[in-house]
């Protein structure tokens, strides 16, 4: 009966489940008896008004979510999201903070950020279809549209965008079928004020990523600065503490199994808005072939960079996202099996056929065949396009010379990427490279994968690009060429700094091998470009009417359809709750600090130190004792919905209480991002072991004081 009960969820067709979704802010008013079924008793106008509390509490790292939890800019998110920008930038091997881990004793000590760190404040998000759209047709060819609609967003943003810490960016829905204006603060002078210890903050590590029971303290705080009249700008000792319009009180005595839960945040991506065809793709090839990737180059990193030149450290960032996305799609292609997900789909897609034969249009089903032959031809460039590139010295090189080429012109003319507007993110990406960047690691991974580039059929591969690296020569010729290239003088952050200072004349009389390359290659990148974005604005036109259909669909079953996860804010609603996903295992909410001491082996991941081990033997759970479980609960599981792009978000009781931070997903379901599946749960941090940390092994007294905790 089990099976047949989840095998009949999975089939239901392009319907929306109780606690499925990851709405836009504007959808909940529509959605007040699903949110009434799951406990939720504030007014609907809080988690749909951007300005009201919780809403205007949270924000984005530009990656991951998180939220602001005093009047004093001090930001919650996750470990893992600041390991890049912020530990491994403030790290060496004399100062390694991801083994030390930090604590602000006072606002003085707090750290800096890596160049580009930023915090982004949603202000403002609008409808604008009819201003992108303005001047196209559905007749306009392909590369027209693309101009017009380049052009379009330009003057959008070009108007938005009055100041310096105003930042707006033009955002797809639905595949193109709606756009819309998102108005950003952007806060530049941001700083660590706390990490744990590795042993606490990816406690378990790969072994334990993505799977439960979870023991992983995977937290951390920040702060906001701005200048004395609120202006954002860069580091400055004299900038002071930012005060948003809201923040998070923190519980303590946090979430029972069966609470309310809600997350909002800024989920990345997903695929549930996909035709049959590009499902059973991605299942198929693309899956496999990207584990390949993946696995390749964590095998590289692993291989060239090592301790004494610094490089491991500069790679550790890489290396993990890495083996995150490689376990994660490892485990997508397992649950696809498990959920029989190409089977249901398959049933799905051929139920929608059905209504689009019914109901469609002539000209809607024309478009969707138009559709499917564009998927086929994408998915036969896909592999070339996989290999291609992957030389960050070449990349940047590429994009200095693009940038110089670009400075010829008018701002308004340049390509969005290179406009004035984009210059401090130009600059700000080169100088990241002085801490994630080694010439010598590039070029080996490099060469490895132009092996697989030169395999390609030589109709999907660049021909200039592959004439210069002498691909269709023996190896060895590829090798020496490469060798020529990064023996460039332009080869770390402060030469490429000094390259970008340089004219476009100047840079055309440079004999530097590597300015050479990217001059030769300059064309080429221009005319596949124009090809891409074609592609790119006919796509936009037959998935707006596949969605259009799609929808139609959706209404004639009264449900909402809900975007694919883009980047922008949205909300999540469920219940705290465990989850039967083998035979004869059922996974419990909530995790115990006992379970690091069972866990605990003395090396890495499990490496827990011997104060915490000891604060656990005896008991001292102070006032954030769970008598259910009775000890400290770690991680808990709960029904949101969440991708990447939430880690960080804060997990919200009823009262609008931060109860924990959402840092991951379960690998039996994280396939969820195709298809929602009920089973999936979302785990999160408890704020019990967040505090209990800050507290009994941190003693972290300042920052308890500065927070609001309510017991």
């Amino acid at each position: 009966m089990l099976k047949i009960f989840l095998l009949t969820l999975l089939m239901i067709s392009y319907t929306t489940i109780a606690d499925e979704g990851m709405w836009e802010p504007y959808q909940m008013e529509g959605l007040k008896k699903e949110l009434r079924a799951t406990g939720y008793k504030k007014n609907i106008s809080n988690v749909s008004d951007l300005f009201k509390h919780p809403m205007n509490a949270i924000v984005s790292l530009g990656g991951c979510s998180a939220a602001f939890v005093s009047d004093q800019g001090l930001i919650a998110t996750n470990y893992h999201c600041i390991e890049r920008s912020y530990l491994q930038f403030n790290s060496n091997a004399e100062n390694n903070l991801f083994e030390t881990g930090f604590v602000a004793r006072s606002k003085e000590e707090e750290k800096k950020s890596a160049p580009g760190s930023r915090v982004y404040v949603t202000l403002e998000s609008n409808e604008i279809t009819e201003q992108v759209l303005m001047g196209v047709k559905d007749e306009t060819a392909d590369i027209e549209r693309a101009k017009i609609i380049e052009e379009n967003i330009k003057q959008i943003i070009n108007k938005c965008e009055t100041t310096d810490e105003i930042e707006c960016r033009v955002r797809s829905f639905y595949s193109g079928e709606t756009y819309k204006l998102e108005k950003v603060l952007k806060i530049k002078d941001v700083r660590l004020v706390y990490a744990p210890p590795a042993y606490i903050g990816e406690y378990g590590g790969e072994i334990d990523n993505w799977m439960y029971p979870r023991h992983t303290g995977d937290f951390a705080l920040l702060r906001a600065y701005v200048s004395k009249d609120g202006s954002s700008e860069e580091f400055n000792k004299d900038n002071v503490p930012y005060s948003s319009d809201s923040f998070l009180k923190i519980s303590s005595r946090g979430v029972d199994d069966g609470d309310f839960v809600m997350i909002v945040g800024y989920p990345g991506r997903t695929n549930r808005l996909l035709t049959f065809n590009e499902i059973k793709y991605d299942l198929e090839f693309q899956f496999h072939e990207v584990v390949k990737f993946l696995k390749r180059g964590i095998d590289l990193i692993n291989e060239h960079s090592i301790d004494e030149d610094g490089s491991k450290l500069k790679y550790r960032g890489l290396k993990s996202g890495y083996e995150n996305y490689y376990k994660k799609i490892s485990g997508q292609i397992n649950g696809a099996k498990n959920f029989k997900l190409l089977e249901s789909e398959k049933e799905n897609w051929n139920n929608f056929l059905r209504f689009v034969d019914k109901e469609a249009s002539s000209e809607d089903k024309q478009y969707l065949e138009e559709l499917l032959k564009l998927v086929g031809e994408e998915q036969l460039e896909s592999r070339a396009r996989t290999y291609y590139g992957n030389s960050t010295l070449i990349a940047t090189v590429k994009r200095i010379y693009r940038n110089a080429v670009e400075a010829e012109k008018v701002d308004s003319e340049r390509k969005p990427g290179y406009q004035e507007r984009d210059q401090e993110n130009l600059v700000n990406r080169i100088k990241s490279l002085n801490y994630s960047f080694d010439a010598r690691v590039d070029k080996e991974i490099f060469l490895d994968r132009l092996k697989n580039y030169a395999n390609i059929d030589n109709s999907y591969r660049r021909p200039v690009y592959s004439e210069l690296l002498g691909l269709e020569s023996d190896f060895e010729e590829t090798k020496n060429i490469v060798e020529e290239i990064y023996s460039s003088e332009f080869n770390n952050s402060e030469t490429f700094l000094q390259l970008m200072e340089l004219s476009l004349e100047e840079l055309n009389k440079s004999e530097d091998p590597l300015v050479i390359f990217a001059k030769k290659t300059y064309q080429e990148s221009l005319d596949y470009e124009k090809k891409y974005e074609a592609r790119s604005a006919r796509r936009q036109l037959l998935k707006s009417k596949f969605i259009g259909v799609l929808k139609k669909y959706y209404e004639a079953s009264n449900k909402q359809l809900y975007s694919d996860a883009n980047g922008t804010l949205r909300v999540t609603y469920g219940n705290v709750a465990g989850v039967s996903l083998k035979d004869g295992i059922n996974y419990e909410p909530f995790t115990r600090l006992e379970g690091i001491t069972q866990k605990h082996t003395g090396k890495k991941p499990f490496n827990a130190s011997r104060e915490l081990l000891e604060l656990i033997d005896n008991k001292d759970y102070g006032d954030y004792f769970y008598k259910p479980i009775n000890s400290v609960p770690v991680n808990f599981l709960s029904t949101l919905d969440i991708t990447n792009g939430n880690s960080g978000s804060a997990t919200i009781n009823s009262k609008f209480e931060l109860v924990g931070l959402a840092f991951d997903g379960m690998i039996e379901t994280i396939i969820a991002d195709y298809k929602y599946i009920p089973q999936a749960r979302t785990i999160s941090v408890d704020s019990r072991y967040l505090l209990w940390t800050l507290e009994k092994l941190e003693k972290a007294d300042n920052i308890l004081d500065e927070l609001t905790i309510v017991k």
